[in-house]
């Protein structure tokens, strides 16, 4: 999985810390990078490289919203269900996203390209309801603007 160089950088950057653990994040993001999710391969690298088991390891995926176990879309739509952006219908963009794109959210369009998460925050409440599209926030969010957002997506991966 890992090149020697590769598994020798990221030992480095574990052991500069004082708890291995401290540096488990960016090993799983950097396993991440390479696939766009953790295989069950990816989790026991992890694990051979921090000392952790591999059921800590997936502790620690399964709290962090940005780390996948499954594969994801090449374009991540976080939406946020966070108390402000559900009070202001991020619950209805949801099934309006699930309509545009035809498949339920947690999932992939068929081609792959596109993927809805919830997210619990994304620290745009004074925009919501909001959206992180890969790495750029969007909101206040209605119908027409999110199917505007996804159909973009859409077009850009023809």
């Amino acid at each position: 999985m890992l090149n020697e160089q590769e598994r020798n950088q990221l030992l480095e950057h574990v052991r500069s810390y004082p708890e291995p653990r401290a540096g488990l994040t960016y090993v799983l993001q950097y396993l991440q990078q390479r696939a766009g999710y953790l295989s069950d391969a990816a989790v026991t690298e992890a694990a051979k490289l921090t000392g952790l088991s591999e059921m800590q390891v997936n502790e620690i995926i399964t709290f962090y919203t940005l780390l996948y176990r499954r594969p994801t879309g090449r374009h991540i739509v976080r939406l946020c269900d966070s108390l402000v952006c559900s009070a202001r219908g991020s619950e209805s963009l949801f099934a309006h996203a699930e309509r545009v794109l035809g498949v339920p959210t947690g999932t992939n369009t068929p081609d792959g390209a596109i993927t809805v998460l919830p997210s619990i925050c994304l620290g745009l409440c004074d925009h919501a309801p909001a959206v992180l599209v890969d790495e750029t926030a969007a909101g206040p969010l209605d119908k027409a603007s999110l199917a505007a957002i996804l159909e973009n997506l859409q077009k850009n991966e023809e």
